[in-house]
């Protein structure tokens, strides 16, 4: 096999300190790794693989490797037959543990067509040519924004809430009230693309709007748990459409575990929590709202769903030792393995797998030999391994993304 080892690797990841990740002593990476955080420096994201802007390092025999070359070198061995005939000599997913302190922009993702459109013309903000379908799974909580509300909800923010209705234009409010059927979602798209546009080309109006909203709701003995985040990030972000478009989508609480799918036009924003995240092997965000980051309103107009209701949820059951969570995209699944002490579980191979260890250690044992890992050590098991026995040292749990066949 090349002289290729077929064993278990160790990797070295890169970690991302963008502003809204969690600092001090509640920062989750730091607590992972086992190192002391810097103080005030955000711990935001634990890369896993090998996107240009932070590839994974392989501990082999000759010192660390950057993944990428070392995948260039063994292909076969480490993505497997059937990854290398669908994706080509390249590892079609990234893995993340994701830490949020703070709010993360209102975003969405483009789909492989739209991805491909925005990296030919703006190569600058949309740095490849891919999709960007991913799954977020709690690993103690998550508090985020997903997908737009069901239309009775948007109905009753255009009548409780009359700053953003007057914002917004009372024609598009009515026709969104009045439609039925299939012009219901034309309407909604009528609607929030008003109020987007309106947001960008009208600042100062916005402003006004923003602050009676603001006194109102300060005026309030009890407020919903929207109103609060609106006047939290009211104080931070002043002037932004991102603030009226907290009331058009769902505020979900994921627990231990669950997980949601995002894909492609599903607009979100990530409030505060811990989490493991995979998604295609891509970086492309449209931002437009919440950040002080580029923000592409007329982007996201053009690729958002429109789509409105309940979010969908993973619900792993409990007491279950492996979960997988299968995606409806390609490129990867993700398993969830939590053992008590002393439990033994065999895993087959089918393609190249990277896991994380969030608790605990194990030993992973194959052909005659076998790895020993602890807590925030990531491995990666190249697919010409086939098979390995897990043995439990400690309570332990882990996550693994794979490719699924």
């Amino acid at each position: 096999m090349n002289g290729f080892v077929v064993k278990p690797y160790l990797l070295k990841n890169k970690i991302q300190n963008y502003a809204w990740g969690t600092k001090n002593e509640q920062a989750f990476i730091p607590k992972l790794l086992g190192f002391p955080p810097e103080p005030n420096k955000p711990y935001a994201e634990l890369w896993m693989g090998t996107h240009p802007n932070a590839p994974s390092e392989v501990q082999t025999d000759r010192g660390l490797l950057s993944l990428i070359e070392f995948i260039r070198a063994h292909p076969q061995e480490i993505l497997g037959k059937q990854v290398t005939e669908r994706f080509g000599n390249q590892l079609p997913f990234l893995f993340k543990v994701l830490s949020a302190g703070e709010a993360l922009s209102i975003q969405a993702h483009p789909n492989k067509e739209q991805a491909i459109a925005l990296h030919a013309r703006d190569p600058e903000h949309y740095p490849d040519d891919n999709h960007k379908p991913e799954i977020a799974i709690a690993i103690d909580q998550l508090t985020a924004l997903i997908g737009f509300c069901p239309d009775d909800e948007i109905e009753e923010v255009l009548k409780s809430y009359p700053e953003i209705t007057h914002f917004v234009g009372m024609e598009p409010a009515e026709r969104f009230l009045n439609a039925k059927g299939e012009a219901r979602q034309a309407s909604f798209k009528n609607l929030f693309s008003t109020l987007m546009n309106r947001g960008q080309d009208e600042p100062q109006r916005l402003e006004t709007t923003l602050q009676a909203m603001e006194k109102r709701l300060q005026a309030k003995k009890i407020l919903t748990e929207k109103e609060a985040l609106f006047l939290e990030l009211r104080a931070k972000y002043q002037t932004d459409i991102g603030l009226f478009v907290i009331f058009f989508l769902n505020l979900v609480h994921l627990q231990h575990g669950q997980g949601v799918f995002l894909k492609a036009g599903l607009p979100h924003a990530y409030i505060h929590g811990n989490i493991v995240e995979c998604m295609a092997n891509s970086d492309n965000v449209v931002r437009a709202g919440l950040t002080p980051k580029f923000k592409d309103v007329k982007t996201l107009i053009e690729i958002l769903t429109y789509e409105t209701g309940k979010v969908d949820l993973y619900e792993p059951p409990e007491f279950q030792e492996e979960f997988v969570y299968r995606v409806p995209t390609p490129e990867f699944s993700i398993r969830h393995i939590e053992l008590t002490e002393g439990m033994l579980i065999k895993q087959r191979v089918n393609s190249v797998e990277i896991c994380i260890i969030l608790k605990g250690s194990l030993t992973m044992a194959y052909d005659r030999d076998s790895l020993t890992a602890k807590q925030g050590d990531a491995i990666l098991i190249p697919a010409a391994m086939k098979e390995f026995l897990l043995n439990a040292l400690t309570d332990v749990e882990l996550f693994c993304a794979f490719v699924p066949e």
